[in-house]
């Protein structure tokens, strides 16, 4: 029988929320995408561990997706393929 619990959080069309992933895992987020990505890695954990990632989780036409932060990357494309896995992982 299939299962039926699904845990993950979900994420309103056109929402955001702002996201640290380490090892394919998000490790921290918010909903509060009034903050930027400076000040939820301030306050999240002081600085971006090593290795990790900083961006957006977001809901559009439907479809999850992991933008990377302006902030921190000077861009606004589609997160790595890790980045993304681990949004699916955490998000619906």
């Amino acid at each position: 029988m299939p299962q039926t619990d699904d845990s993950r959080i979900p994420i309103r069309e056109g929402y955001y929320f702002l996201i640290i992933v380490q090892g394919e895992e998000v490790t921290h987020y918010t909903p509060d995408f009034g903050l930027s990505h400076a000040e939820f890695v301030k306050r999240s954990t002081g600085t971006l561990p090593e290795g990790a990632w900083v961006g957006s989780a977001t809901k559009n036409d439907g479809l999850l997706s992991a933008v990377n932060s302006f902030t921190f990357y000077h861009n606004q494309l589609p997160a790595p393929e890790g980045m993304q896995r681990a949004v699916l992982k955490k998000f619906r």
